[in-house]
């Protein structure tokens, strides 16, 4: 990702709230209110200017789904809590925007920002659309490819060669002909657009949000306290030696760290699923001495109250057992 990344301009539809300084704007309000208000569950993304990162929340319908923090270095993946907590209570510098964008254009601009681009042939000089898009069709190329144009970041959809949307910043024309002349400018020895490439298939993956990973603390709290009363003296130090056992499988395990300064996991939803699943059965297994209908017994008593919560996760269904209710 370029280093100038906080300085572009990104597409976007709807202006659900012009970029203005953060002093204004309560993040967390803003980001409840996408979740209430039926009009505000959209995809989008929300940016924020820090005094030495921009930090990039994607939205799908009204949820945070993923985050990433971009400075000089490039783009790490933050978890959604992080990126929230990067805005201090009481903001005197930064500033702020959300705006509306297709689902599309967010896997776009994550892999613009994420992703190494794929190399050009050396012959093809894709600055020029007279070399660019012949080669695409030639190549049947299926992907995304970005075109930075002065101080916007625009984005072209293709399918079998062939142009399947375009996500510009603005308005250069009424057809597509016209748009895309006016987007790479009159031939020119110097090249005025930077051309990227990303090959298909192209996700962005939603990460596991906030409320899920606490309800998974608290699950191994009420699991550890289900041993004790089956009399395992100190169900905390199975639980971290298995934890430790499992982090080469599942580095999410990592954010669950006992005694540490807690944090969320930045991985899929499905990855933190699997992690304390297999976390949670290995635990109660050890503790039982390999006992499967106590072990069964205990995860059941204590992921009753989010029993409904667990099984949309897919918590229940990643356990070793099944377990009826």
């Amino acid at each position: 990702m370029p280093a100038h990344a906080a300085l572009l301009r990104y597409p976007y539809g709807r202006v659900l709230l012009a970029r203005t300084k953060l002093a204004y704007v309560h993040l967390r309000n803003l980001l409840s209110d996408a979740k209430r208000d039926r009009t505000a569950r959209v995809a989008g993304y929300v940016g924020i200017w820090l005094p030495d990162e921009f930090v990039v929340l994607f939205i799908r319908e009204g949820e945070p789904v993923n985050a990433l923090s971009v400075t000089a270095r490039g783009a790490d993946r933050i978890s959604i809590a992080a990126a929230i907590g990067r805005v201090p209570a009481e903001p005197e510098f930064g500033e702020i925007c959300f705006h509306e964008a297709p689902a599309d254009q967010l896997v776009c601009m994550y892999h613009a920002f994420r992703s190494e681009p794929m190399a050009w042939p050396s012959d093809v000089a894709v600055t020029d659309p007279r070399a660019l898009f012949p080669h695409l069709r030639a190549t049947n190329f299926t992907g995304a490819v970005e075109v930075v144009a002065r101080d916007t970041a625009n984005y072209l959809v293709f399918r079998d060669g062939l142009i399947e949307q375009m996500y510009l910043v603005d308005d250069l024309g009424p057809g597509r002909t016209e748009q895309l002349s006016r987007l790479f400018g009159p031939p020119s020895p110097r090249p005025r657009v930077g051309v990227r490439g990303w090959p298909a298939p192209l996700e962005m993956p939603a990460q596991a949000p906030p409320g899920l990973v606490a309800a998974y603390r608290e699950l191994v709290e009420r699991v550890y306290a289900e041993l004790a009363g089956s009399g395992v003296p100190v169900p905390s130090a199975v639980g971290e030696r298995v934890r430790a056992s499992l982090l080469e499988r599942h580095p999410s395990l990592a954010a669950f760290a006992a005694g540490a300064r807690q944090y969320d996991p930045a991985e899929e939803q499905e990855e933190v699923t699997a992690a304390v699943a297999a976390w949670t059965a290995d635990t109660v297994r050890e503790a039982l001495d390999g006992d499967d209908a106590g072990a069964a017994r205990v995860i059941k008593t204590a992921a009753r109250d989010r029993r409904h919560m667990l099984h949309a996760a897919g918590f229940l269904s990643a356990l070793p057992w099944e377990i009826e209710w």
